[in-house]
């Protein structure tokens, strides 16, 4: 069956039904206006979308925007595929019964079954996707790839606005601030004029860099630490714009490279933290990294001052909360020594 006959397959079977609350946070019914009004708003790609102002079925094809939905206490109504170790365990029971529509690509007879009203992709598929996704339901591209990829509070800026809840995300950012300027000045006698980098690993005998550009840095950096000017250094010189799925063409503040120049990478390190799960547990090729002996050389890992870190992709505001949890958490016990 054709995507366009199945869809049409879908609507029909559904005529005359009312929407059930699935992105509001709520679980009244929306009003009929409210279901059939709209806004226009600019994706990351800079398309005009014409999207639902009240969504009551939103889906999304990667967990990045899956958890500025649940952040925002606005589950969807489908979702990317996700690992359970990177997910809040408090969320694992709401996430199980929500279906998974999006592996590797969308499966888009799956996707119109669940009849989305609004869907969050991100930018990383082809324009014949994105025209197949349309025949289901308007196409917000979110940012994941690119020259802005490291901006994940822009990233979960644009998901909030799709789905026209831009308020609540206001009080969530004003809260992790608050956050990160009381530790900065908890701890500042600490985190001054101690130099941090960070590392994980995603194929066999190699390295994750993750700059201070990154994600983390905006997580760490404002705590008062120095960045690795040799992590820097080594990403500026291996960074490649075509790495990990990147489509864009620019290169992002991140590298993989090989372990015999990890020594170079992070030799200035007072303290090293390690990309963990949000458990802060290591997957087995980040234990291969750590076991290997080049690694095991580094001042910071010799001294005893490597730490976990949490998701070194931020996808919303629980993961960036579980990685100041940790930061703090390795702090105190660097204090300590």
């Amino acid at each position: 069956m054709s995507l366009t006959r199945l869809t049409s397959a879908v609507i029909a079977g559904t005529a005359g039904l009312a929407l059930l609350a699935g992105c509001t946070g709520g679980s009244e019914e929306a009003s009929p206006d409210n279901a059939s009004e709209t806004r226009t708003v600019t994706d990351a790609t800079g398309a005009k979308v014409e999207v639902p102002t009240d969504p009551q079925a939103v889906a999304t094809l990667h967990y990045a925007a899956t958890e500025t939905l649940m952040d925002l206490d606005a589950p969807p109504v489908a979702q990317g595929e996700y690992q359970d170790p990177a997910v809040p365990e408090e969320w694992l029971d709401e996430l199980e019964a929500i279906p998974t529509v999006s592996q590797q690509e969308p499966d888009l007879e799956k996707l119109a079954e669940t009849e989305p009203d609004l869907i969050l992709s991100p930018n990383i598929f082809e324009p014949d996707m994105i025209e197949q996704l349309e025949e289901i339901a308007p196409v917000y591209q979110f940012t994941l790839r690119g020259g802005d990829r490291a901006n994940w509070q822009q990233r979960v800026e644009e998901v909030a606005d799709a789905v026209n809840r831009t308020d609540e995300l206001d009080e969530l950012d004003s809260e992790f601030q608050a956050r990160q300027k009381k530790l900065g000045e908890k701890y500042s006698e600490v985190t001054e004029g101690t130099t941090i980098g960070v590392v994980s690993s995603f194929e066999e005998n190699s390295a994750y860099l993750w700059g201070s550009e990154n994600m983390l840095g905006t997580i760490l950096s404002p705590l008062g630490f120095d960045w690795s000017a040799d992590e820097d250094a080594m990403v500026k010189k291996y960074g490649k714009a075509e790495q990990g799925g990147n489509k864009s063409g620019t290169v992002e503040p991140e590298a993989q490279i090989s372990l015999e120049v990890l020594d170079r990478s992070l030799s200035d390190a007072d303290v090293i933290f390690v990309n963990s799960d949000l458990r802060g547990d290591y997957d087995s090729l980040t234990k291969a990294l750590m076991d290997s002996a080049v690694f095991k050389d580094l001042p910071a890992v010799k001294a005893g001052h490597v730490y976990p870190i949490g998701k070194a992709t931020i996808a919303g505001y629980a993961d960036a909360d579980y990685g100041l949890d940790l930061a703090e958490k390795a702090i105190t016990e660097y204090q300590k020594d």
